[in-house]
């Protein structure tokens, strides 16, 4: 095909004046979008005229945060989660560095009901939260629960309960790794939940196979005392449990009875506290954490109120004489509550004793 240069458009124009503006303003039109689809090319030339391809955007993946000491704020809700998320920056303030959220498994079914539905929408939204906190810079402890309104916590520890409940865990170690959080309990509290023998049996079933879906930090969270503080002298229940493999022995700590008496409660925690230490050495582990401690400020009902209730100060003096005694000697400290009903920290004095002593 002979080329058209302009010398021969002129020629051609010409011929057919009337029509030269048309058919000119029609071939540059043509020219220049042979010009733009040149230049639209995957590749660009670097100055040595060397060709290269454009590198593809992509975001980075999330990295786990490196957490030396564990400051945590954890809720047994939803609801509750999102009104953490919402006040995100204000828990960063407060010196908090991590949440705990606690996916319901294995709910037995009550009469009428299919538990697993029930619950399904909070399990979906505890996933969901993990990525948005951490986008918020709050690192994640991810802890499956037998724990729901209307429904029992213990479980009696038959073949079909077990493997349920191995089912879920395995489940939400996929989903903790998937999102990279940062600590994982394969269930909380489970030797409440199972009884010391079945507990102990369940988690050298489970432990190695979590293992193989997870590869952060995990802890075994579990109850110091299933009946009632030991008679002086006597081994705590948590005692029995071989933790070896594990990361962390992670103990839920709360003021029992209905009467608070403070050196009593130091005492009981400064001994369960030493006697956890010993047993994280004996077993290999990094250390203790206290996933979860607190006090009420006022009664809910008899089913709820499973302990003293303070007043707002002696709840907060509370918290300060507790983590006097347990920071040194842990690895990390959950407090239980922050917009909880009659227990939750946010606009009362615990806040600010919390504030105190994880703030930076």
């Amino acid at each position: 095909m002979v080329p058209l240069t302009p010398g021969k458009i002129l020629k051609f124009s010409n011929l057919r004046t009337g029509m030269m503006p048309v058919f000119l303003a029609a071939v540059l039109a043509l020219l220049m979008l042979a010009f733009w689809f040149g230049s639209c090319d995957a590749t660009e030339t670097d100055d040595s005229g060397t060709a290269f391809e454009r590198p593809a955007v992509t975001t980075p993946p999330y990295e786990r945060q490196s957490i030396d000491f564990f400051k945590g704020i954890t809720e047994p809700g939803a609801r509750d989660w999102q009104e953490m998320l919402r006040d995100a920056g204000r828990l960063l303030d407060n010196g908090f560095n991590t949440v705990t959220l606690s996916p319901p498994v294995f709910i037995t079914p009550r009469a009428g009901g299919r538990p697993r539905v029930i619950l399904e929408g909070e399990a979906a939204s505890a996933e969901s939260l993990i990525g948005d906190f951490q986008e918020k810079k709050l690192a994640v402890h991810v802890s499956p629960t037998t724990r729901a309104a209307g429904f029992p916590l213990s479980v009696e520890p038959t073949e079909a309960a077990l493997g349920h409940l191995e089912e879920d865990a395995l489940l939400w170690a996929r989903k903790a790794e998937e999102h990279r959080a940062e600590l994982f309990s394969p269930l909380s509290g489970y030797n409440q939940v199972l009884g010391t023998e079945a507990a102990g049996q369940w988690s050298s079933r489970v432990l190695p196979l979590i293992r193989e879906e997870y590869q952060g930090e995990i802890g075994a969270k579990v109850v110091p005392d299933l009946d009632g503080p030991p008679e002086p002298g006597q081994p705590h229940d948590f005692e029995e449990l071989d933790y070896t493999g594990y990361d962390y022995l992670m103990l839920d700590i709360f003021p029992r009875g209905e009467s608070f008496d403070a050196g009593d409660f130091e005492a009981y925690v400064t001994g369960v506290l030493e006697r956890a230490d010993a047993v994280a050495r004996r077993d290999g582990l990094k250390g203790v954490i206290v996933s979860e401690f607190g006090s009420w400020r006022k009664p809910l009902g008899a089913h709820e109120a499973d302990g003293p209730v303070l007043a707002p100060d002696e709840q907060a003096q509370m918290a300060a004489d507790f983590l006097e005694i347990a920071a040194p000697r842990t690895r990390g400290v959950f407090y239980q509550g922050w917009t909880l009903p009659a227990r939750g920290a946010r606009d009362h004095p615990v806040e600010e004793v919390l504030k105190d002593k994880f703030k930076d």
